[in-house]
């Protein structure tokens, strides 16, 4: 219970930027409450007015009959509390809006806030933490948190007070009949907190199964191509059909104690009837007035009205509270990426790595092992190494995807973690092998969406890449419409695309690693080209296994299980007798005069 009000305060907490909206909601729903509790005394005075009207003396002959009209005071009290029922809707309609209006903007800044921290975490989280997970959290347990809040927290505190100002209108008509209904108040609070705890563990179940079966349906969905070219869409689906099975009897059994709560909440209401009647029958007859009788019974059934309404809406609360602790496992956990204040301003940028160690895991094997190299600016660096042996990490080391490195590794003289992060990141540009491309046109995933991208620096980007024809083959060339992940283009086309979107962003460090892999061999040369031509004063670090590729390198370093084992230029390590370098250049056949050959 501790738990849930302290889960509940922290998103009271980040609701606080709409406190005004909140506020005007709070003063709708006290003159709700006020409408509310002005009913039963409306409905005493005129049952009284209706007694006297049937217990006056008749008038004697000669005797002027009481001037009052108690007909038509009855017929004004109708239509006043005709006006206090309609009053009462309007208040209760606009608690209702406004509530739901500061609700929903709350929970659409929660949902951009969550979708933001996400995009600043390091990879060490998303290594841990599956895609449909991510998507559970920021779609669908925001939503549930939007829904189940705005359809039970917006009237919950208004059943509360309600019940707390009926409490005390109950005790103004009798005392001794409020006293022998509270005689149940323990069971219901014994039976509403044992059923609570139970409803809660069953809704985080009811998440945790949801979000199984996201990250399977996403995971699916994004390697369907792999699952057909092996046939497994059959045991793939049995998968999936299972993992739903385990979702459908998680919400069955919430459901079953949903509605067990609110049973036994009926039952409470027909014993505290039954106790009413019969202490005012057996024990208050003919003291308690009849008017009193009437209205107090009746208001027994409507404070139970409430008390039935929390009683479900304290499930939908359960549900809010376990959404709204799976969110803050995301953003409260310590993965979010820590930078400094210090700016790379230089536009040219040495690097350097000092000793450094790493692994992937804490308990895992070293994946780079006292890795020291220095690349100064306008310089090149080819990574050579086998399969695991380190090259990409170094990359994802260098533009901090990864942190817990042990060593130094220097930027312009400035340690990374001194650095601010998007200073860093906007002096690196890098091509991937595997590489995304976005809903949207061309241009807009050359520029990636930066207005201060000219027009003149993308069509020269595309030049020198030489992917002329390709913007010319297009239909709406720099406004061809890219599918997501670029489905619609050829791996040589996204690239090509991707390439030019590195050499559109003037940056003084250029990493690629396997920039070249899905192009053909007429389009790498013209790649090289553009490298020899424009990156003559940028730092480069190159990851490549074809030997066109390395040989153009200032210096090489070879990896081998995280440690480097050789360095020096192409023509010093080729001819080093017995070297693993020098074997690799063998095994090439480079000697057969293709420029093309896999080194590694």
């Amino acid at each position: 219970m501790n738990n849930s009000r302290k889960t509940l305060g922290w998103f009271w907490g980040v609701a606080s930027d709409d406190h005004r909206t909140f506020i005007l909601a709070f003063i709708l729903m006290f003159g709700t409450l006020a409408t509310e509790l002005a009913k039963p005394y409306i409905l005493k005075y005129s049952i009284d007015v209706m007694e006297q009207t049937h217990t006056s003396p008749v008038a004697e002959p000669g005797i002027q009959a009481p001037a009052a009209d108690p007909i038509g005071e009855l017929k004004w009290l109708a239509f006043f509390f005709l006006g206090v029922v309609f009053l009462d809707y309007l208040l209760r309609t606009g608690f209702g809006y406004v509530f739901s209006v500061g609700l929903l903007k709350t929970i659409n800044r929660l949902r951009a806030n969550l979708f933001n921290h996400v995009l600043h975490k390091k990879m060490a989280f998303f290594d841990k933490e599956p895609v449909g997970g991510l998507l559970t959290r920021t779609i669908n347990d925001c939503e549930a948190l939007a829904e189940t809040l705005r359809f039970g927290a917006a009237t919950i505190v208004l059943d509360l007070l309600t019940i707390v100002g009926m409490f005390f209108v109950m005790c103004s008509l009798d005392m001794e009949l409020t006293l022998a209904s509270v005689l149940t108040a323990p069971l219901i609070w014994l039976g509403v907190r044992w059923f609570a705890k139970r409803l809660r563990e069953k809704f985080i179940d009811v998440r945790k199964a949801l979000a199984r079966s996201n990250g399977f349906l996403a995971e699916g969905i994004m390697g369907v191509e792999i699952l057909q070219l092996f046939s497994n869409e059959r045991s793939s689906s049995d998968g999936f059909r299972e993992i739903n099975k385990t979702y459908c009897r998680a919400t069955i059994v919430s459901n079953v104690y949903d509605a067990a709560l609110y049973a036994f909440l009926d039952m409470v209401a027909a014993v505290v009837t039954a106790i009413v009647l019969f202490v005012a029958l057996n024990m208050r007859f003919g003291v308690i007035e009849i008017a009193t009788l009437v209205v107090y019974i009746n208001m027994v059934e409507k404070i139970f009205v409430p008390i039935r309404e929390i009683s479900g809406k304290y499930a939908v609360i359960q549900q809010a509270i376990a959404a709204i602790e799976r969110i803050q496992e995301v953003l409260l956990q310590p993965d979010r990426i820590q930078q400094g204040s210090a700016l790379l301003e230089g536009k040219q940028l040495d690097i350097e790595f000092r000793g450094v160690d790493f692994r992937y895991n804490e308990d895992g094997p070293k994946v780079l092992d006292q890795i020291a190299f220095k690349v100064k600016s306008g310089q090149s660096l080819a990574l050579v190494g086998e399969t695991g042996s380190g090259k990409s990490t170094i990359g994802k080391l260098l533009t901090r995807a990864y942190d817990g490195y042990q060593g130094e590794i220097l930027v312009d003289g400035k340690e990374l973690g001194e650095l601010n992060y998007h200073s860093l990141r906007s002096n690196i540009a890098v091509v991937h092998q595997d590489v995304e491309l976005f809903p949207g046109t061309l241009r807009d995933n050359i520029t990636m969406f930066d207005p201060n991208i000219t027009e003149q620096q993308v069509q020269e980007a595309i030049h020198l890449v030489r992917a002329d024809h390709l913007v010319t083959q297009l239909e709406s060339g720099l406004d061809f419409n890219v599918h997501e992940s670029g489905n619609n283009l050829s791996a040589g086309q996204i690239q090509l695309i991707v390439f030019a979107r590195a050499l559109a962003h003037d940056v003084p460090v250029i990493l690629m690693d396997e920039a070249t892999a899905s192009v053909d061999s007429m389009t790498e040369e013209w790649i090289q080209e553009a490298i020899s031509r424009i990156l003559k004063h940028k730092t480069v670090i190159i990851v490549a296994h074809r030997l066109s590729t390395i040989a153009a390198a200032d210096q090489i370093l070879v990896l081998k299980q995280g440690q480097v084992i050789e360095e020096g230029t192409h023509n010093e390590l080729s001819e080093r007798k017995g070297g693993y370098y020098a074997n690799l250049v063998k095994s090439s056949k480079l000697q057969s005069g293709s420029s093309h050959e896999v080194l590694v």
